[in-house]
Parts: C-alpha cells; structure tokens; sequence
C-alpha cells in the first residue's frame, strides 16, 4: 500500500509540474529580458526555496547524507558537475527556446524525452518494459523517420532535450544523486554563473511589470522543477517518462499560440506522438492505481 501511495503521489506530482513548466513557457516570451537573466532569475529563486527547505530537519538530514555519497567515491563529484551542467543547459534552453522562435522545436524534443527515458531504464537501469511501452518505441521510431524523411535535419535543440535529459535522470538514479536536495546542490553550483549573468546585463531599472514576470518565471519554475524531479524519484523511469506526456503536449499548443506553425509532416508527427504518449500515460495511471482487491 506504501508503494501504490507514493506512486499515486507521483503521478500527481507529475501532471502539476506539466502544467507549470507549460505557464512559464508561455510567460517566459512575454518577457524583454534577454534568456540568459530569465535563467538567472530562475536559478536564484530555486536556490533560495531550496534554502528555505533546509529550515525542516528532513532537508538538512537529506542534504548530509547526499554530501557523504559525494564524498564516498573520488569520481563522485564529476558525476554531479556532469549532471549540473546538463540540467544547466536545459534550464537555459528551456527560456532560450520559446523566445527565439524554437518552441516546437523544443516541444518535440520533450514529446521524444519519454521514449529516451523508456530506452534507458530498460537498457541502463533493467526497468520492465510492457509490450504496450515497446509498441509505442517503435511508433515513435516511425515519426523520427517521417520528420527526418520531410525534414532535411531535426533541430539541434530537439537533440539536446531527448537525449542529455534522459541521461541525466538515468545517472541521478543509477548513482544515487536523485535525494529530495540533489537539485538543490546542483542550483548551488550554477549560481556563481547566475549572478555572473545578472551583473553583466544591460545596466537600468527593471519596470515592475518585467521584474513581477522575473519573479514569477523564477518562483514557478523552481516549484516545478522540486515537482519533476520529486515524481522521478516515486516512479519508475518507464512510468515516469511515460507520465510526461502532459508537458510537451502543452508545449506545443503554447508554441503554436506564441504564433509557430507546423510545417510539411509535422502535424503528422507530433499527432503519432501525442497520441502513443496519452495511451501510455493511460496505462500508467492503470499500473499506479491500487488494484480492486487492495481497495477492498
């Protein structure tokens, strides 16, 4: 019964998350601001949440034992400065990528993170995969193959979310780093170059409609992220990946209010995906529900 309430918990904790980072997707090409201050402002909000969470003896007893992990391994703390770097980027792009035009661009790459993510647990970390989950590899394997047929190249930023993403939730779980502070030390080692960011900005006031926006995107994106990254730590990385359908499908419908357009095959491709997505986000909810018995 303890692992059906985490994982109900999870799947909770999943959606929440997919409908926040869709709100700050929006919000974030509303801004003036150039990318690189909406990361900063991003990673200063998240650490100072972070710092407030060690107020709780929980956070502080989570994050003493994360640094004795770190410290029992010499190669430890490279695997936790490769992990930031990559969350790092994705934070950025993340701002970067509905400003400049690349919102579908990112919306696909988190339409394909699911299936990296049901890749890597079956092949990095032995997860079970359904016949279901395979079917929808193969599904997806087809859209990549229509869009690359229609489509010249894909995108370098689809590449970058699908496939260093994956690997970063992989490498958190397999070497134990995914703890309730573990991103909390990873925004720790990215705020030097945060307020690096901040002070080499265009210097003058911020008008106050700008700077609420900073504050908002910052605020949400860090609860949403402590949400993410909380679900993918009481789930199972197929279920997890899986669940994830929410975000990119928003993604995409926010991209495409901001004023982008599918072209050739793409409409097709993004409906291949959203559609096998939703159907194993279905049976992830199936398999995270107490069964008839248990309730009984």
């Amino acid at each position: 019964m303890q692992v059906q309430h985490s994982s109900s918990k999870g799947v909770t904790a999943s959606l929440l998350a997919s409908v926040l980072f869709g709100g700050i997707f929006f919000l974030a090409a509303q801004l003036k601001s150039s990318a690189e201050v909406v990361y900063a402002w991003r990673v200063l909000a998240t650490l100072a949440l972070y710092a407030l969470a060690l107020s709780h003896p929980a956070a502080r007893r989570s994050l003493v034992m994360l640094w004795r992990r770190l410290r029992a391994r010499w190669w430890m703390p490279l695997i936790a400065l490769m992990l930031t770097t990559i969350v790092g980027v994705q934070l950025w792009l993340f701002m970067w990528a509905p400003m400049n035009g690349h919102g579908l661009d990112a919306g696909l790459g988190y339409l394909l993170l699911p299936i990296s993510l049901v890749l890597c647990g079956r092949f990095l970390l032995r997860a079970h995969v359904s016949a279901l989950q395979w079917g929808v590899v193969a599904l997806a394997a087809i859209a990549v193959v229509i869009k690359l047929v229609a489509t010249p190249q894909m995108s370098w930023v689809t590449w970058t979310i699908c496939i260093p993403y994956a690997v970063y939730f992989v490498l958190r779980q397999r070497f134990g780093l995914d703890g309730p502070m573990a991103f909390g030390i990873e925004v720790a080692v990215m705020t030097p170059l945060a307020v690096t960011l901040l002070g080499t900005a265009a210097p003058g006031p911020i008008p106050a409609g700008e700077l609420a926006g900073l504050a908002a995107v910052g605020l949400v994106g860090a609860i949403a992220m402590v949400l993410y990254l909380g679900a993918s730590t009481m789930l199972s990385m197929p279920v997890f990946g899986l669940l994830g359908y929410a975000e990119p499908v928003m993604l995409v419908i926010v991209a495409m209010l901001l004023g982008e357009r599918m072209r050739g095959a793409d409409a097709v491709v993004y409906a291949i995906l959203a559609v096998a997505l939703a159907a194993l986000a279905v049976d992830g909810f199936r398999r995270s529900r107490p069964s008839v018995r248990a309730r009984d």
